[in-house]
């Protein structure tokens, strides 16, 4: 009789004790959650976790440095542009190539009268271009020089030309001033509308 008692009374302070752990990890749940958590019913989606404040622009220059950078008009910087100061850049050319009339073609041909030149007349002095260069550039234009001169792979990926390039427009604009001076009648530097209009402002 006494043993059925003691498994009575311990059936039931089993299930107070239950109880009481349920309501206790109840009012702790509440200690780590926000107090304008979404309290799910049938018809709501739950929520659940802190919110997360995402700084303004953050990530943006991630697809920035993926796109590739626009190359600059270098016209607008050649009515500044330094002959004396492009005959310095063009140090970095001379074990290729030669600047005055007659001069010898190297790894490189002679540039004299470079600036409007006719690619398609496929030998300077005697050299001969690549089939690369003669596919990628028509005309010696002065956005064809700043873009060559910025990267030579950009129009003529397989040409001879193994220069990096100059990323400096300002270098690259000396350099073409420097040119035009070893050119005998280089092509006038007409402006876009848009800029001839910034110009004037």
């Amino acid at each position: 009789m006494s043993s059925n008692k003691f498994r009575s009374n311990s059936a039931m302070i089993a299930g107070f004790s239950a109880i009481w752990i349920a309501v206790i990890a109840n009012e702790t749940s509440h200690l780590f959650m926000p107090e304008n958590e979404v309290h799910a019913t049938s018809q709501e989606e739950v929520t659940f976790g802190y919110p997360i404040e995402v700084p303004a622009g953050f990530g943006a220059g991630v697809l920035e440095e993926k796109t590739d950078p626009v190359l600059i008009d270098i016209k607008p910087l050649l009515a500044d542009a330094s002959v004396e100061q492009g005959m310095k850049v063009a140090r970095k050319c001379q074990s290729c190539h030669s600047f005055d009339e007659g001069g010898k073609n190297g790894t490189g041909p002679n540039l004299h009268n470079i600036v409007g030149a006719v690619v398609s007349e496929k030998q300077r002095g005697g050299y001969k271009l690549s089939n690369s260069l003669l596919s990628g550039v028509d005309i010696w234009t002065y956005d064809n020089l700043n873009a060559y001169l910025e990267n030579p792979k950009s129009l003529a990926p397989q040409g001879n030309m193994n220069f990096a390039g100059l990323r400096k427009p300002k270098d690259r604009a000396n350099i073409i001033k420097y040119l035009m001076e070893k050119t005998e009648d280089p092509p006038e530097v007409v402006l876009d509308e848009l800029e001839k209009a910034e110009e004037g402002s």
